[in-house]
């Protein structure tokens, strides 16, 4: 499989970005004592590091939506059963623990719900 060529010059905003996340991650010390890393080993710790921030951004942005619950709001604004359409029941919160395509996990804590016709319960997001 032949890789794409960049011929695009990335902007000077994310070139500032890059070089203060070079900080933030630990990849300016993390270099320092590699001096000879490869460029297999500089991939992999970057990934490393860029997969965890990636976890702890997805669970911060998902967790937003949640700030405050379905379970106060009326009925119309309630997520629904996809089967039956009814709007859920709640059923107290609980936590999730979901993968990301970096493979670390990510800790969603949300209302639970479940459907008054079937009884089918489900952790809506939303």
């Amino acid at each position: 499989m032949k890789a794409k060529k960049n011929k695009r010059q990335r902007s000077e905003q994310i070139q500032q970005v890059s070089a203060g996340l070079q900080d933030v991650l630990g990849m300016t010390q993390w270099r320092k004592e590699h001096p000879k890393a490869t460029w297999a080993e500089i991939k992999a710790a970057v990934d490393e590091r860029i997969n965890q921030v990636r976890a702890q951004l997805i669970q911060d942005v998902v967790q937003m939506g949640e700030s405050e619950g379905w379970k106060h709001k009326p009925e119309e604004e309630r997520p629904r059963c996809a089967t039956y359409g009814k709007p859920l029941w709640a059923r107290g919160e609980q936590t999730r623990f979901l993968q990301t395509n970096g493979g670390e996990a990510v800790k969603l804590t949300r209302t639970y719900g479940a459907c008054p016709q079937c009884g089918v319960g489900f952790f809506p997001l939303g």
